[in-house]
Formats: structure tokens, sequence, C-alpha cells
């Protein structure tokens, strides 16, 4: 049987959320599942997690179900609000349309920010 990888997440860690269109396409793309029977999983011998779930958390169906909707699968791991930072290049989810930095970078770049501003006072002259 073939390893599967962990669970994926979103740059800042989180589990990719599902919207309640794509729940509803899920829980009927759960049914197709081959661990799937009457509302259990039978590896964990209970209730289907990805059946009650509004994020990704199944690997199994990450792996061996999602596949067959390409345009599901694509819609649900590519966030809209995924930037480019613009110091390290490293992808993050934005919180605002006007996000440029990471949470890392955007604290240094605030800080040098800061600095500048406060040495142009200091200096009394405004350029």
């Amino acid at each position: 049987m073939r390893r599967l990888d962990p669970i994926e997440h979103l740059p800042d860690g989180t589990l990719f959320r599902l919207t309640p269109g794509q729940v509803r396409s899920v829980r009927k793309l759960v049914k197709r599942c081959c661990n799937f029977a009457d509302g259990d999983c039978l590896p964990l011998d209970g209730t289907c997690p990805q059946a009650i779930s509004h994020s990704l958390i199944c690997r199994w169906f990450r792996h061996a179900v999602l596949p067959e909707q390409p345009k599901l699968e694509q819609a649900i791991l590519t966030p809209k609000k995924l930037h480019r930072c613009q110091v390290c290049g490293k992808d993050f989810l934005a919180r605002s349309g006007r996000a440029k930095y990471c949470r890392e970078c955007a604290a240094k770049v605030h800080r040098q920010q800061k600095a500048k501003s406060a040495r142009r006072r200091r200096s009394g002259v405004d350029n």
C-alpha cells in the first residue's frame, strides 16, 4: 500500500477551508470513496471525517477521490487571496487586498519605514 503524504496546509498553517458550495460537492464525491460505507469510514471504524468536515482533512480522499474532479480540486487548493511577498518571494495568505509582505517580512519592513520616518522628522528637513 502506498504511503500517503501528510495533510496539506495553507502557507499560514491552517487547513484548506471549503465554501458551502464546495462542501456540497465534496459530500457527493465522498460517497464514491472506496473506504465509505453507509456514512462510515472503513479504516477508521467510525464516521467519515471528510463527510462531516468543512475543511480538506482526509488524505485518502485528497489523493484518490478528489483528482476525479479537477475543477473542484483546483478551486479548493488554490485560494484566491494568495499573494507573493515582495521581500522574500514566499507565498502568503493575504488578509486584505493591499498586503505586500508576509508576516515575518512585514515586521522588518515596517520597523525600517518607522526608523526612516523618525530620522526625517528629527533632521527637520521635509523631503
